[in-house]
């Protein structure tokens, strides 16, 4: 019980440790966002966003990594395998180089000539659009090789330095916006270059810090078959999760493109810039849950998996609604004054659909994280990645018959919402937990607070005029509202303990 009890407040401390990260980070994205959109302009933005993305596309092989390598790392500490903790490390750092250099030859082969023969770019933009795409490929390497180290890092919980690595990016991202203004040559160009010097910055950063601290960061010129092949066929099955939702996002970004040229690009960009951010605050939960989720599976303590997997769904969308539901009352207004009058076209509607489909989707990633830690990932990723990947077609059928371009996040939510029951009828083959405890313990108190939060802000926003002022007061209301009634319909009587005990600590602490 002590044990558990401690496991808690490690997962309160860095949850709490990843936030100041995601609010800092937010902060100052959103700064960055407008001062680079205003320097490099729509035109270039949307170019910018459209081939970055067509590289990050194929990070679906990294993503599939990711989990890969912090699984098998978190399985091993469960099992307190210290000899595995290097095999791990040794095979991972074996997989990754060749992941690599596979990923750089897919993109050379099939990026220039995507960018060449099928995007729609100014001619006299092909040049820099070319580089950006060259120093993209060189940034995905980067990140693709730095894997092994984050992922120690987070498997061993230490997500204070986590967060610092993070909150150091942002700033170097807030000088290149500072900066870019000031650059006589091809901004566009420029940029792709600081982007590329952030990414090695990063793996230096993750490198250093997890061959210093972690006794299983040795690497040796050994081949451990059996365990490259398991962690392999691991990895395998989550390329059908990460190409599936790699495709959807930035298929449906080429697709836009094709429709509708680089403004549209630029329209989604920024409303992805928004997703990206309160992203992260869903998962900073699955970061600071995921560790003790793997191992608590790893000792068969399958109760408080299933606790953690609750406690997951419920935080994670309280925080996704509890940001969402200001910024969308106020979506017209925020983005204005977020840059500058600057704001492409359908940005606001792109905007508010993305945020519902971040809500809904948030409750899928705690069930996701519990299939992994069981391991038996194969139908789970087969069938859910059909869902997925089914966007595009219906959104192209879509648009090829005159629909506007918002009509593929209405589609993109509507896929989603069907996602989340075959989720769980899959993850109820492989880990045993009741539908009616899970709809009574989450669906039930996140529906209630789905309707109950909105009513106050919702009427301050009614009867204030526009201004500075109402956004700040939707906001607050906004906070006041949801921590009331999360306290009093969400949070179980064992949540409520640790969040009473969480102040405790706060209010007592001498400064």
């Amino acid at each position: 019980m002590h044990k558990i009890s401690t496991s808690n407040k490690r997962i309160a401390k860095n949850t709490l440790f990843l936030y100041i990260r995601m609010v800092f980070v937010l902060l100052v994205s959103l700064y960055s966002t407008r001062a680079i959109l205003n320097a490099l302009g729509v035109v270039d933005y949307g170019i910018y966003n459209v081939v970055a993305g067509f590289v990050v596309m194929f990070a679906f092989l990294n993503s599939s990594m990711t989990n890969t390598v912090q699984r098998f790392f978190n399985f091993a500490r469960g099992e307190e395998n210290k000899d595995n903790l290097n095999k791990i490390y040794i095979t991972s750092v074996q997989i990754q180089i060749a992941l690599s250099f596979i990923t750089v030859i897919l993109l050379e082969v099939l990026g220039i000539w995507y960018i060449n023969s099928k995007m729609i770019i100014p001619q006299e933009r092909l040049t820099a659009a070319l580089s950006v795409f060259q120093l993209s490929v060189c940034s995905l390497f980067m990140l693709i090789i730095q894997i092994p180290y984050s992922a120690a890092i987070v498997a061993h919980e230490n997500m204070g330095y986590y967060a610092i690595v993070s909150m150091t990016d942002a700033i170097l991202k807030l000088l290149i916006a500072i900066t870019l203004p000031f650059v006589t040559y091809d901004k566009l160009i420029i940029y792709g270059i600081m982007m590329f010097l952030i990414s090695v910055v990063n793996f230096l950063f993750y490198y250093i810090y997890a061959k210093r601290n972690f006794e299983e960061i040795h690497y040796r010129h050994t081949f451990f078959k059996d365990q490259f092949k398991c962690m392999l066929t691991f990895s395998g099955w989550n390329v059908f999760g990460s190409f599936a939702y790699t495709m959807q996002g930035q298929g449906l970004n080429m697709l836009m493109n094709a429709f509708f040229g680089p403004v549209v690009n630029a329209a989604r960009g920024v409303a992805y810039q928004v997703q990206s951010a309160l992203s992260g605050f869903t998962e900073n939960i699955a970061v600071a849950f995921k560790p003790q989720l793997v191992e608590s599976y790893a000792n068969q303590e399958l109760t408080r998996v299933k606790n953690l997997m609750y406690s997951m769904s419920k935080l994670g969308f309280l925080m996704v609604f509890l940001l969402a539901l200001p910024i969308s009352l106020e979506i017209n207004y925020i983005l204005n004054l977020w840059l500058d009058g600057t704001v492409p076209e359908d940005t606001e509607i792109f905007t508010i659909l993305i945020l519902l489909n971040m809500a809904l989707g948030s409750l899928n990633i705690p069930i996701s994280q519990t299939v992994q830690a069981v391991g038996s990932i194969m139908w789970y990723q087969i069938i859910r990645s059909g869902i997925v990947m089914s966007v595009l077609p219906i959104s192209w059928i879509a648009l090829r018959n005159g629909a506007p371009a918002y009509i593929v996040f209405v589609i993109l939510v509507l896929i989603n919402f069907i996602n989340q029951p075959i989720s769980l009828y899959l993850l109820r083959k492989i880990f045993p937990y009741s539908y009616r405890e899970y709809i009574k313990t989450v669906i039930l108190p996140c529906l209630l607070f789905s309707i109950l939060t909105p009513l106050l802000p919702i009427c301050t926003h009614l009867i204030m005029d526009e201004s500075f002022i109402r956004v700040l007061s939707v906001g607050f209301i906004s906070l006041i509202s949801s921590a009331v009634v999360s306290y009093i319909f969400v949070l179980s009587e064992s949540e409520k303990i640790v969040v009473k005990a969480i102040f405790n600590k706060i209010s007592n602490r001498k400064i």
